[in-house]
């Protein structure tokens, strides 16, 4: 029993709640800051817990190389559960989100300047769904204020 537990640990541990090399802001202040100050985008990632879409983008799309090659270039990625706390909430709202997973890109200053509702493609492969997120990121970038 001891052993099983263990292998259930080690292989949530493996998967991830996040992506473990895309380093995830919590701030939205600083983000931001950060967004401003490196001429990049913030791409926050709007989530519950309990959304499967949400998990899947993590586990499939998020750990892919381009995907985190392409977030660590050009974007501070930043994750928000409306659920955890009232601002989260009212940032969410203030978004526009009305379903989850949903990705909002916002310049230097707070603007959202992109979104994309929803995973990138439900009848895609894994594969396939992180080259779609990557040309969902390149056309985001094209809204940097340089």
């Amino acid at each position: 029993m001891k052993r099983i537990i263990t292998v259930i640990a080690v292989g949530l541990v493996a998967t991830g709640a996040w992506a473990k090399d895309i380093d995830w802001q919590k701030n939205y202040e600083e983000a931001v800051a950060k967004a401003k100050k490196d001429k990049k985008l913030v791409m926050v990632d709007v989530y519950t817990d309990w959304c499967g879409w949400c998990k899947k983008l993590d586990k499939d799309v998020y750990s892919n190389n381009d995907v985190q090659e392409k977030l660590g270039k050009s974007f501070v990625a930043m994750k928000i559960n409306p659920e955890e706390n009232p601002q989260n909430a009212a940032l969410v709202r203030q978004f526009g989100s009305h379903g989850f997973p949903h990705i909002v890109f916002l310049d230097g200053e707070g603007k959202k300047v992109a979104e994309q509702v929803g995973y990138p493609c439900n009848h895609c492969t894994s594969t396939e769904a992180a080259k779609l997120f990557v040309h969902v990121l390149e056309e985001a970038t094209k809204n940097i204020k340089k």
